[in-house]
């Protein structure tokens, strides 16, 4: 077995007050991953730290996606080629900033382009100084 670990992508976030179950930043992908695997961990670095819970939901192909801050809405078809969703709700806060971590997810996941697909859903109410201040990462075994 080996490990891949992405590098970070930023998730470019609005500085405006989210809302529970509102997509936070556009949707994005995890480029050049294994076809197949399995994510064993979700890392995600909150540089403003608002520490706020989100769901990292994963697609096989690519989605429309919804628009940053509006209510996450997926269409039918877009749930279809869902791998699956892994909540971040344990964090580390620093003086500063803040890093949620997820590990021993084992979620297999297939991808035929190469790439993940995701949107990112926040689970709470932040509100951002600054549009790079979240950046996720996952650790994949295949």
């Amino acid at each position: 077995m080996s490990v891949y670990i992405t590098p970070y992508v930023n998730i470019a976030v609005d500085t405006a007050i989210y809302a529970s179950g509102d997509a936070l930043g556009e949707k994005n992908s995890f480029p050049n991953v294994p076809e197949h695997g399995t994510i064993m961990a979700v890392n995600v670095i909150d540089r403003d730290s608002e520490a706020v819970n989100l769901d990292l939901v994963l697609f096989s192909r690519d989605i429309a996606g919804t628009a940053d801050n509006a209510a996450f809405a997926p269409s039918d078809a877009e749930l279809s080629d869902c791998q699956g969703a892994v909540l971040v709700d344990t964090w580390k806060t620093f003086s500063t900033n803040s890093l949620g971590s997820e590990s021993n997810v084992a979620l297999p996941y297939w991808a035929p382009s190469g790439s993940l697909f995701f949107q990112c859903v926040t689970r709470g109410a932040p509100t951002y100084a600054a549009t790079t201040d979240v950046l996720v990462a996952i650790a994949i075994v295949y």
